[in-house]
């Protein structure tokens, strides 16, 4: 398709997608439909083993949800498509999503950069969820997913006060991966999403199925989750070719099959 509020390109074996929304690449309603659609895209491509989602322009990420789109939702409007939903996708997705914060994030953009499996950080830039600010609490997952990814005492210090935490802290308390110069960011992303690309489709998937649904249970469920995966990456041809280039001392050429 056409997009008109995110710049894409194809790398070599993945998916860069830029929010391109100035001023401030607020995640109004046009970007979560196209975001949504290049996630059906992408899921439909074998081609595209990894998706990089950063924002156009040096100072921001996201500043998070379209302020101007607030009048309606208070007037009752039910909005087409849900950054809920948009973000449980991502967070759900069976290949790797890399969110590149090459500037800021705030709030719904705080909430999509934390339902990405794994985040590269600009040293320059700061995270936070400043709704309370506002009279009004995260509205996207945030209330779950920062306290799931950093603790419930550090989660609440930053929702409650609503300041935001610079890089390093981000880094500190394990809520980004990484943390380089600004202009390395998006290199850095895009690295390591080719090397995600070249890794095992099906056993990369399964784990990050075990991942997620498995915090989301008991540990008992959660090793059922493992062992049902396990028996699915045991039998595929990948599992074959692994070990076959194992033993001939090359590197293996993954199928996803």
């Amino acid at each position: 398709m056409e997009y008109t509020k995110l710049e894409v390109r194809k790398g070599e074996g993945y998916v860069v997608a830029a929010i391109n929304n100035p001023p401030a690449n607020a995640l109004g309603q046009k970007v979560l439909a196209e975001l949504n659609a290049l996630l059906d895209a992408c899921l439909g491509d074998d081609e595209v083993r990894a998706l990089v989602i950063t924002g156009s322009g040096p100072k921001l990420f996201s500043a998070g949800a379209d302020i101007n789109e607030f009048a309606a939702l208070r007037a009752g409007q039910k909005p087409e498509i849900s950054g809920h939903d948009v973000f449980a996708r991502i967070e759900n997705y069976p290949k790797p999503v890399i969110a590149a914060l090459q500037g800021s994030a705030f709030g719904g953009g705080t909430e999509l950069a934390i339902s990405c499996h794994l985040r590269i950080m600009a040293a320059n830039a700061q995270i936070g969820l400043p709704e309370v600010k506002l009279g009004i609490i995260p509205g996207w997952g945030g209330t779950q997913r920062l306290p799931r990814l950093i603790g419930k005492t550090k989660a609440l210090e930053v929702m409650l006060t609503g300041d935001p935490l610079s890089a390093e802290e981000a880094l500190r308390c394990g809520l980004v991966n990484r943390v380089v110069p600004q202009e390395q960011v998006l290199p850095e992303a895009e690295a390591l999403a080719a090397r995600l690309a070249r890794g095992a489709p099906l056993a990369i998937r399964e784990i990050l199925k075990a991942v997620t649904r498995g915090l989301e249970t008991t540990l008992e469920e959660g090793i059922k989750i493992e062992q049902a995966g396990s028996a699915v990456v045991f039998a595929s041809e990948d599992a074959v070719e692994g070990a076959t280039a194992f033993f001939q001392k090359r590197a293996p050429n993954f199928k996803g099959r």
